[in-house]
């Protein structure tokens, strides 16, 4: 049943995407992997039922307004944009303030540098530039492939009617004198969320198609045998587990130490993390928040990272909000952390998931104490306010 559930979900998204790009890719968007599924199915429906401009004005909402919770997702997923963050902010800056006769040129200088320094040879912008990716979005090569044509296309004329489509040559060679609106810098903004994701799916073509070959080429049937006895195994240990219904000061206190969490492993991690980040220890505190700087290949690196972002950050406190138990293997933990950055005090929720899984990253069973409890931020965006 799940599986076909999960075959339904799939065809829907994929309909939804070709949908989306069969409207919109000729006006300046296209859809890419982290792109918000219910944003493309809210600009599907304005597009069917009221037009063109009611499509757009879905998609210019989004882009000026709640796109502002989630630009760390640019540093996180490629090192090109992670390098620029500081213009990329200035850019963001310009860009809500509805100053765009900046922010649009700042955003596509950041594009065409971006991808010239992922690329090793060419800007987005540049013939040749090759946008595509194994196994990406449905449409997401080939939606990028025609972004990189249209905002290309040559602008041998100074115009000063307006355009909404960010054409690079005309804005940046001051033919296009009329650039300066939401359409063009909302545009720009989707566009570098594409190009963020393509950088991370070519980055991980390769382990990708690995595991694509080792699923297609089953094990012998002695292996596969085993494996199956093995799963029937965990299946019916599994079956015997029973999520406990934990009060937070109660059966675990408000603020509990390493000690209180002898029946609750899933909080240590949690707790160990506040620790690391009060004591200012920050190569510690990237492994336990490994998750937020995955996107450094180095340990190093995430240290460096880590202590970019949490060195401003004074921690106070931190208290337990709510602990659910999800599965054996995995635990929601809500807390209310509070720290202060050059005097100004903030306390923000913080959600996140805890997996006890094993050395491959795989979900394991917690009694059998082959893995480690790892956090995964599932809700973190207050620890990004400034």
């Amino acid at each position: 049943m799940k599986i076909k559930e999960m075959d339904k979900q799939l065809t829907e998204m994929e309909n939804s995407i070709l949908r989306f790009n069969s409207y919109f890719t000729d006006l300046g968007w296209c859809a890419y992997d982290s792109m918000n599924l219910p944003l493309i199915k809210e600009a599907i429906t304005a597009y069917e039922t009221s037009g063109v401009d009611a499509g757009e004005s879905v998609l210019l909402k989004y882009y000026q307004g709640d796109v502002k919770e989630i630009i760390h997702w640019l540093k996180n997923k490629a090192e090109p944009f992670a390098q620029r963050y500081d213009l990329i902010q200035h850019a963001f800056d310009d860009h809500f303030e509805g100053r765009y006769y900046a922010s649009v040129p700042l955003f596509l200088i950041i594009i065409d540098g971006a991808v010239n320094d992922y690329t090793k040879s060419k800007g987005f912008f540049a013939e040749g530039t090759d946008v595509t990716a194994w196994d990406c979005l449905v449409g997401c090569s080939d939606g990028l492939t025609k972004m990189k044509g249209i905002f290309n296309k040559g602008r041998n004329k100074t115009n000063h009617d307006e355009i909404r489509l960010p054409y690079r040559n005309g804005i940046l060679h001051g033919r296009d004198l009329n650039y300066c609106n939401e359409y063009v810098s909302c545009k720009c903004v989707a566009l570098m969320f594409a190009l963020a994701d393509w950088m991370s799916m070519r980055d991980s073509e390769e382990k990708r198609r690995a595991k694509f070959e080792k699923e297609s080429n089953p094990p012998p049937i002695s292996e596969s045998l085993k494996k199956l006895k093995e799963n029937a195994l965990q299946r019916e240990e599994i079956n015997k587990w029973q999520p406990r219904q934990v009060i937070v000061g109660k059966d675990i206190p408000l603020v509990p130490t390493i000690e209180d969490c002898a029946d609750y492993q899933y909080v240590i991690p949690v707790i160990k993390a506040f620790n690391a980040w009060e004591a200012k220890i920050y190569g510690a505190l990237s492994i336990y928040l490994n998750r937020l700087f995955s996107y450094e290949e180095s340990e190093k690196k995430r240290a460096g990272e880590c202590r970019q972002m949490f060195a401003s950050k004074d921690f106070c406190s931190f208290e337990l909000k709510e602990i659910e138990e999800r599965a054996c293997s995995m635990s929601r933990i809500l807390v209310q952390a509070d720290w202060d950055v050059n005097g100004k005090h903030f306390s923000e929720p913080l959600e996140f998931g805890c997996v006890y899984q094993d050395e491959n990253e795989k979900p394991v069973l917690p009694w059998r104490g082959n893995g480690k409890w790892t956090l995964i931020p599932w809700s973190v965006q207050g620890l990004y306010k400034i």
